[in-house]
């Protein structure tokens, strides 16, 4: 197990950050962003995920366009070196506190679907101490540990998606008809609603540090975008194939209702299984955004980076206590898809353009060195 804290001399090669940015993009999102879609889009929906992954795309080339400016900086030595000491903290007090509410939607999200799948008696309390537990003994491993688990998170979603060729089967593909009926706002609107679904490339911005080889790292990041794409597509189209309009709007997790008419001669329900392995997708998910929130604590108060992991754990094991029913989840995940798009989507952009600006300010005039 590598020590913890890490510096970015504990590097990774540039092929890694596809595992890690679609292991950060693919977690309990999938399960249900069918179904919001659905309400905006209707059989147009599959339209927004392309455009979705479209602004992924978009973002992350302005992501880079600063990181490579700023080379051994993650956004919190960005921000602190742009912005100075107090605006730069104040900025990466915000962003943490967004990595650890996404955490939050992530854990308590996951919770339920042990709950009403496997286990309605057991308490979401005792859910959240194991998750957070595997959690942080997988963040004290290092990001080497995080990444080796965002692989096996990655071939657990591959095979997972050839499970959907049993609905398929059943599909009717008259419900993708009339094509390309909706507005552009209504399309737009139902981009909105799959935000929090393909968040989780913003960790890239704290995770390029400790890319080794950075020139073979943007083609990597989007080839992840492009197959977080594909796998979201997949998801969708299967489900507005499978399920009408009106069960499509009142099935509240579609991928797992579809792997319920998956059966095999010595497995009956394949859903069960499906719920238990994905504990390992979200599990490299929380710890990159616990990962990510941890270090940046330190560089904005006295503590060590161990001890503020520790804070972040106890902090998010309590508050998961306080989302009990199914209403207040439901608004955690809204105020989290709500925020997740400023944070990872609008901010990144402004950041940029700022840099861009501030840069083109700092540069002395042509030949005022000369006079």
């Amino acid at each position: 197990m590598n020590s913890y804290p890490e510096s970015p001399s504990i590097s990774l090669r540039a092929y890694l950050l596809f595992f890690i940015i679609t292991t950060a993009q693919v977690g309990v999102g999938g399960a249900s962003f069918q179904r919001k879609i659905y309400k905006m889009a209707g059989q147009d929906s599959w339209v927004t995920v392309l455009i979705a992954g479209l602004f992924c795309h978009l973002v992350v080339v302005a992501m880079f366009s600063f990181l490579k400016k700023y080379p051994g900086k993650d956004l919190y030595g960005i921000q602190k070196e742009a912005f100075g000491k107090w605006l730069g903290g104040v900025m990466s007090f915000i962003y943490a506190a967004y990595l650890i509410l996404i955490a939050l939607t992530i854990i308590r999200n996951y919770a339920e679907i042990v709950q009403t799948w496997i286990f309605p008696d057991i308490s979401p309390w005792l859910l959240s101490l194991m998750v957070l537990g595997l959690t942080l003994y997988g963040v004290l491993g290092g990001i080497r540990v995080i990444t080796g688990i965002g692989l096996v998170s990655v071939l657990i979603i591959t095979l997972e998606m050839l499970l959907f060729y049993y609905p398929l089967q059943y599909a009717n593909w008259g419900f993708l008809l009339p094509v390309m009926n909706h507005s552009p706002w209504e399309l737009l609107k139902g981009t909105e609603e799959i935000s929090f679904s393909v968040v989780g490339f913003e960790l890239l911005m704290f995770v390029f540090p400790f890319i080794r080889d950075t020139n073979k790292a943007p083609r990597y990041a989007h080839f992840a975008i492009l197959f977080t794409t594909i796998t979201y597509l997949i998801y969708m189209f299967t489900a507005l194939v499978y399920f009408s309009g009106g069960q499509l709007i009142h099935t509240i997790w579609p991928t797992l209702t579809l792997l319920k008419i998956v059966e095999f001669p010595f497995i009956e329900r394949v859903e069960y299984i499906t719920v238990s392995l994905y504990l390992i997708g979200i599990l490299p998910n929380v710890m990159l955004y616990i990962w990510s929130a941890s270090r940046g604590i330190p560089k904005m108060s006295p503590l060590k980076e161990k001890a503020s992991l520790y804070l972040v754990v106890v902090f998010l094991f309590v508050i998961c206590t306080f989302f009990s029913s199914r209403l207040e989840i439901k608004r955690l995940n809204e105020i989290a898809g709500q925020i997740s798009i400023y944070m990872a989507f609008v901010y990144p952009l402004l950041l940029s353009m700022l840099l861009f600006f501030k840069k083109r300010v700092s540069q002395p005039r042509n030949g005022s060195d000369s006079r």
